[in-house]
């Protein structure tokens, strides 16, 4: 029999698949180029910054429909991106990513209540995420009409209200996974640097070898897949070996997959697994605000991501980068974490 915790972590995969579809497919089909960057800038920082000032006031204030309002401020961005007006364009993507960061708070905390102590839950949660990446970015490129994105709104609203009881639980499951001997304030920092960390290296992961439809597809099956794997895997063996291969044992798979898709779908699969990892240590401190605790995460995503926006650098830098990275975040995690989840 299927456990609750994975019921509702299987549910807000999808749901977390269909908001992705509708902010992937409105970020590429009305992408005007000169306004690019800026545009993509403005997306991330609605959709990961304001997520754990959300996920407080949700769970404060427990009666009030917030699936409903972040899947109408969704619906609502459609229209204004949509709108002739092109100066009202940037005001729909502002829209957009709150109406996402909304829905993913609605599913981190879902889904650590029904969790019963296990990763697993929400890592499943999380990485439904990068399937709908990919799927909204294909329809934004081949201009399919988006009216169709009404139905992944329907059947994300459907998921999230079978789930309502979930997200307005009283209490949740105690984690215990880091080490009791550093202070909660040094915890969340390195939760939070490990975060960003792994964000600027899934922007920086050299893979050349994509060049094909496919290949997209395949390599972000690999990413959702990893990051399932990841939870799993630390709720069998632990979170430290979990992080061991998740931060060392992905780097020459990284490093040396440019050109090789086998090679780096590897490293990337390795890298995906700690995706987790940071969350779980956030809750181990913050034990009754789990939408707190996964705003740190997305707020070291957006930090992460934000060299993306500033500065390139070349191969070579870009390895040192990586693997310098990878052992400074290993260091991090082993003196952090500890094996009793």
């Amino acid at each position: 029999m299927r456990s609750k915790g994975n019921q509702t972590g299987t549910k807000y995969f999808f749901v977390h698949a269909c908001v992705e579809i509708v902010c992937f497919y409105l970020l590429r089909v009305h992408y005007p180029a000169a306004m690019a960057g800026l545009i993509a800038l403005a997306y991330d920082l609605a959709a990961f910054m304001p997520q754990g000032l959300i996920g407080d006031f949700l769970i404060r204030h427990k009666k009030l429909p917030f699936e409903t309002v972040g899947h109408v401020l969704m619906a609502a961005s459609i229209f204004v991106i949509a709108s002739p007006v092109k100066t009202v364009h940037f005001v729909g993507y502002l829209i957009l990513g709150i109406g996402n960061a909304i829905l993913h708070e609605c599913g981190a905390i879902a889904t650590v209540a029904d969790c019963e102590g296990r990763i697993f839950p929400s890592a499943l949660f999380v990485s439904g995420g990068s399937f709908g990446v990919v799927i909204g970015q294909t329809m934004g490129i081949y201009q399919v009409s988006p009216y169709f994105l009404i139905i992944p709104l329907i059947i994300s609203e459907f998921l999230c209200l079978t789930a309502k009881t979930s997200l307005r639980k009283e209490s949740y499951p105690a984690f215990h996974v880091v080490n009791t001997k550093l202070s909660a304030g040094i915890i969340l920092l390195i939760a939070f640097l490990v975060t960003a960390v792994r964000s600027y290296i899934a922007y920086a992961i050299p893979i050349s070898w994509n060049k094909e439809l496919w290949q997209t597809f395949f390599l972000f099956f690999i990413m959702g897949a990893g990051k399932a794997l990841g939870g799993f895997l630390a709720d069998r063996i632990g979170v430290r070996k979990t992080a061991f291969i998740g931060t060392l044992a992905a780097v020459p798979f990284l490093l040396f997959g440019d050109q090789v898709m086998v090679v780096s779908c590897i490293g990337v699969f390795f890298f995906s697994l700690t995706m987790s990892i940071t969350f779980a240590m956030c809750l181990s401190v913050l034990k009754e605000n789990p939408g707190l605790a996964f705003g740190i995460t997305t707020a070291g995503l957006f930090l992460g991501l934000l060299p993306a926006f500033l500065v390139q650098f070349d191969q070579i830098v870009n390895a040192v980068l990586i693997t310098v990275l990878s052992i400074l975040s290993f260091v991090l995690l082993k003196i952090s974490l500890h094996d009793a989840v």
